[in-house]
């Protein structure tokens, strides 16, 4: 119990293969690189399908992309983000947190740290960005996961719930309704990205722009998922059922140093 309560978010294998089963359909419908960014002597080439989820409201994209060193000296790789805008308006900025080795295999998701790009190599991969909890929301969440998960078990001791799905009681729901609605973001519009790749070397670091635009079905399919945590489903295991949206991607300018 208590181990499951502490294994932070990009070691969670149950939520990320929910991701890896949307990456392999991602990456079957991927057409050719869609884009080409040069900037000095590093290239970015950016697929057009991008996965958009969440985690109790928490947003989370995944875009796979392929950064190469064209140059003859080594770049040191500091750091990639997202910013997100919405029809306008400033939304929120994603760092990327972790990548999958193996898009198949959920334990392949490792921790994005600085990488250095020797010249002609190339570093494709698949990559999660994301916002970690606060300490307390994560101390607050762990807490009501632990008394939603004790509920549920309790019920089921109960002889005539031996098969019947269990739920639990309202209020050790209302927590993770509170944090749904407080975090949750998808909500139906255009959308601008602006994916940001800082260097150890101030000029050729850069940023460029995508649009998409997300459905109110798109908002409705990705909301959804609240309905079932009062079965625990996505607070202490994953059925599955809310495996998130895929977008497309469309050039929307570039921004450089």
């Amino acid at each position: 119990m208590q181990q499951t309560l502490s294994t932070p978010l990009y070691l969670d294998w149950s939520f990320w293969a929910v991701i890896v089963a949307a990456t392999a359909i991602v990456l079957s419908q991927l057409p050719p690189i869609y884009s080409v960014v040069r900037r000095g002597r590093l290239d970015m080439e950016v697929y057009s399908r991008m996965f958009i989820n969440h985690k109790i409201g928490n947003p989370i994209t995944q875009l796979y992309f392929i950064l190469t060193n064209i140059g003859g000296r080594n770049i040191r790789i500091n750091g990639i983000a997202l910013t997100l805008k919405r029809d306008g308006k400033d939304l929120i900025i994603l760092p990327a947190q972790n990548y999958l080795q193996d898009p198949n295999n959920p334990k392949t998701a490792l921790l994005f740290t600085r990488f250095t790009l020797k010249s002609k190599e190339e570093w494709a991969r698949m990559v999660n960005f994301f916002n970690y909890f606060s300490r307390k929301d994560e101390n607050g969440y762990r807490s009501a996961q632990y008394n939603l998960q004790q509920n549920i078990f309790s019920k089921r001791q109960i002889p005539e719930n031996k098969d019947r799905v269990v739920e639990a009681d309202n209020e050790y729901v209302t927590k993770f309704i509170n944090m749904f609605n407080e975090k949750f973001i998808w909500q139906s519009g255009e959308y601008e990205i602006q994916i940001s790749v800082k260097t150890s070397i101030d000029k050729l670091s850069f940023e460029k722009s995508y649009r998409f635009t997300l459905f109110e079905s798109d908002s409705s399919e990705l909301s959804k998922s609240k309905n079932d945590y009062k079965l625990g489903d996505g607070i202490y295991w994953e059925s599955g059922n809310h495996p998130g949206v895929i977008v497309q991607i469309i050039e929307g300018g570039q921004h450089t140093n």
